[in-house]
């Protein structure tokens, strides 16, 4: 028994490995000459030209907020808190090093890097609607709950949104979601699997959540932050931070992720398999 499971696993490893190297070659080495040229190229034209190293540099900031906004969302609830440990002690900062600084002058300065933070955090709401969306609705039941009470309780709640949520109705999706993604919330997972799970357009999920995330939420949250920070020379930024708490999460989730990626990537290999070895015969 345990001799199949580890010859299993090893099998597993040796097609993980060879999917990933066939792609390598298909898209990188093949080119590679190709992708250090352009490199190269652009390097010395960053280094000749201020105006292309200043762009460079907005890009590289761009990126660099739009990657922490994204990694503060995009788990299933376990995302990392980059608003606390980047965004706002960035705008207090700002706010510290300026002279004779204000409120609402500090928010309007770091607004672009708040919009951009906020409409990362937006994109990573993805993943749970992307989730819901390709998954076989006929495998979706509840007969994994055993208790009746449970299970009755349930189903009466899924019939009960069924009833009371009109799903065609783009009006009153483009609100709902404008609304919950305007306010911290826990729960906007969900919506992005209700969405998904009833074939909502992306654009149509995508926009209000980007909407109320980056333009309302964010900029809400910064102007919270700073107006604590003015009026309490005591504040501490990490005080309400659950610091030990949200590390377990997001090791959890980081295991987790590896293992999703280990079961999909093997998953591709063996559909490339069976597909080379249908083509053959």
């Amino acid at each position: 028994m345990i001799n199949n499971i580890i010859q299993t696993k090893i099998k597993e490893i040796k097609y993980s490995y060879n999917y990933l190297e066939r792609l390598f070659n298909h898209y990188i080495y093949t080119n590679i000459n190709l992708y250090i040229s352009i490199a190269t190229t652009y390097f010395i034209f960053v280094y000749l030209n201020a105006e292309l190293y200043y762009f460079n540099q907005a890009i590289i900031t761009m990126l660099y907020w739009l990657g922490l906004g994204i990694l503060s969302t995009i788990g299933l609830g376990f995302g990392f808190h980059t608003g606390i440990f980047f965004l706002f002690p960035y705008i207090i900062s700002t706010y510290d090093d300026t002279e004779n600084p204000t409120m609402f002058n500090t928010i309007l300065k770091c607004l672009p890097i708040i919009i951009i933070w906020g409409v990362g955090s937006a994109l990573g709401e993805l993943p749970p609607y992307l989730l819901a969306k390709k998954y076989d609705k006929e495998e979706i039941t509840l007969n994994f709950i055993k208790n009746k009470k449970i299970l009755r309780f349930s189903e009466t709640i899924k019939n009960k949104v069924q009833e009371k949520i009109d799903f065609t109705n783009k009006n009153v999706i483009f609100t709902s979601i404008l609304l919950m993604a305007s306010w911290p919330n826990l729960t906007f997972d969900m919506c992005g699997l209700l969405c998904g799970y009833y074939d909502i357009e992306l654009g149509e999920f995508l926009v209000p959540t980007v909407m109320g995330k980056g333009f309302i939420k964010a900029p809400l949250q910064s102007l919270i932050v700073l107006y604590f920070y003015t009026n309490d020379s005591e504040y501490n930024i990490s005080s309400y931070s659950p610091v030990s708490l949200n590390i377990l999460f997001n090791c959890f989730f980081i295991g987790l992720l590896g293992i999703c990626l280990n079961k999909t990537i093997v998953k591709l290999a063996k559909i490339e398999i069976n597909h080379q070895i249908t083509n053959t015969k």
